[in-house]
């Protein structure tokens, strides 16, 4: 598998990014840069286009992007997390002994099909896109996870070439690599590309979440604020002015009296301290601050996160966000959130990938992978919502209290069936 490398951000302008800049008065500001990358279509006069490979975004390092933007927004990573484990499930299902064996080790690096469609999964769902290279042996084939992030599809759609890092493309092409795109094998070997569909997009997909990547970018911003307002101590709680004629010590000792008095730990409700000797005939004067923006970033933390979930046609509830008054009732909407997210994003999903593995094995080894299919987990049972009494029998329950208890006359009944029958006892006996 191909490394990734971290773009360079000075040729990227479309980076988050701040610049320093010095006013007349000796301070220091930043204009922050939150403008996202042009993908509103791609290269469509291939004739003038020098490089045997398409472009993808207006200066190539699209994917680049969508990978720094990954690892800087704490919800966006969750969600594609998620919907990454979700399609994997518990790994894959089939009755056929042969198929089973190999889906178990199949390739070189010992990785077995979960693994590599884990990857393929996480990929698609991250760029749009996702690369599944095939290595032909006698007898077998080899597939392997390629880095969606270093793939560039040719102009004739016929092959992909790889780079590790396309940022330096021009100084190092020695390091590109251009395999077939299946069914065309060459060298023993080929890729499968995986894309999502989008109207006018011929070449590459694009992710769900393409029309977030502005409130992407906020979170990550957001979480940079808050982070550096907590480093700073936040701002003043009240600044309060003493006017009394205090000498040096004594002015000090005052502000550290008040301090231990007023303030609370750390750097929590600080206070500005100002002190006048003789200045103004007026007491002390306190000015409470009320820090308004507090409040305003939690709205558009709230709103940034609905934004990113909703571009990623997912559940709030399977992110953690439940709704206001159905604490009592979590597990139901936990389970609702997930069978619309298994009918609207996962199955669909879970077909795209697994189908063309299945047609590839099929063909070039003949196997039968009629049934072969991926093992949900429900992030969630239903166990919490079954009583004991309407499905155990009465010694599985004695034994789930104690495996000593010897077991009863009537035991293997349920206690409903054993209550009728003592029932139906009685009135035989009189």
């Amino acid at each position: 598998m191909q490394n990734r490398r971290k773009p360079n951000q000075k040729q990227k302008k479309n980076q988050v990014k701040t610049t320093p800049t010095k006013s007349s008065f000796n301070t220091k500001y930043a204009f922050v840069n939150l403008s996202t990358p042009e993908v509103s279509t791609e290269v469509k006069d291939l004739d003038r286009l020098r490089e045997e490979y398409i472009p993808f975004g207006k200066d190539n390092l699209f994917p680049q992007y969508l990978a720094e933007l990954k690892r800087q927004s704490s919800t966006h990573r969750s969600v594609l997390a998620q919907k990454t484990t979700f399609t994997t499930g518990s790994g894959f299902f089939t009755r056929n002994e042969s198929l089973a064996e190999y889906i178990d080790d199949i390739n070189a690096d010992g990785e077995s099909l979960k693994d590599v469609f884990k990857k393929l999964a996480d990929d698609y769902f991250t760029y749009g896109n996702a690369y599944l290279e095939g290595v032909v042996y006698e007898g077998g084939i080899n597939f392997y996870h390629k880095d969606a992030a270093t793939a560039r599809v040719s102009k004739n759609k016929k092959t992909v070439c790889f780079h590790p890092d396309w940022t330096n493309y021009k100084k190092s092409p020695e390091k590109k690599q251009v395999i077939p795109v299946y069914p065309n094998i060459a060298s023993s070997r080929f890729v499968v590309h995986y894309k999502d569909y989008e109207s006018t997009f011929n070449f590459y997909g694009l992710p769900d979440y393409v029309a977030s990547l502005e409130h992407i970018a906020i979170d990550y911003e957001i979480g940079k604020f808050n982070h550096t307002a907590f480093k700073n101590g936040f701002s003043p709680s009240a600044i309060v002015t003493v006017n009394s004629d205090f000498g040096e010590a004594e002015a000090e000792k005052f502000v550290e009296t008040a301090k231990e008095t007023l303030t609370g730990s750390g750097n929590n409700s600080k206070i500005l301290f100002l002190v006048k000797n003789g200045e103004d005939s007026r007491g002390t004067d306190v000015q409470i601050i009320s820090n308004k923006e507090d409040g305003d970033f939690l709205d558009l933390q709230k709103l940034t996160d609905q934004n990113i979930i909703t571009a990623h046609r997912w559940q709030p509830a399977l992110s953690g966000i439940v709704s206001s008054g159905k604490m009592n009732n979590t597990g139901s909407e936990i389970r609702i959130a997930y069978e619309l997210a298994m009918s609207t994003v996962i199955k669909d999903t879970t077909n795209i990938l697994l189908s063309p593995i299945k047609k590839v094995l099929s063909k070039e080894l003949g196997l039968d992978t009629e049934d072969l299919q991926v093992v949900y987990e429900p992030p969630i049972s239903f166990l919490s919502d079954l009583d004991p009494k309407q499905v155990l029998t009465i010694n599985e329950q004695r034994m789930m209290l104690n495996k000593d208890l010897p077991e009863i006359e009537d035991g293997e009944l349920l206690i409903s069936d054993r209550q009728t029958i003592r029932v139906e006892r009685q009135n035989t006996n009189v």
